[in-house]
């Protein structure tokens, strides 16, 4: 189980980077294509998918650091609040489209403190 939250939150990763590095028509394409209803609810269900995730990853992470106080499950633990943050205002982002430059700092946030947890 933990193997395959882990995989479905990489993936989720991996998509997000490539939808980034698609460059600025990325943003008008979605909007065009989320018009679709169904395209838009399929959508939606996926990014509460991960937020629902990302949310059942925080508590096993705090879990485990209640328990072993570990510096390196802290910081994972704001790696995932990060990534949480970053799909909350995405999510919000479909309806207010201000909100759609705002996920891509948090996800950059996110991997710094990744890359930092791993150095040490």
């Amino acid at each position: 189980m933990k193997k395959l939250l882990i995989a479905l939150l990489i993936c989720s990763l991996l998509l997000s980077s490539i939808a980034e590095a698609y460059g600025p028509k990325w943003k008008e394409e979605m909007e065009e294509k989320l018009e679709r209803p169904i395209l838009k609810t399929l959508f939606v269900a996926f990014v509460i998918l991960n937020i629902i995730l990302l949310m059942i990853l925080l508590i096993l992470y705090l879990n485990s650091f209640v328990k072993t106080k570990s510096s390196f499950t802290l910081g994972l633990v704001f790696f995932i609040g990060v990534l949480l943050i970053q799909k909350i205002l995405f999510l919000i982002g479909l309806y207010i489209h201000a909100f759609l430059v705002i996920p891509p700092f948090f996800e950059t946030l996110a991997l710094i403190i990744l890359l930092v947890l791993s150095l040490e």
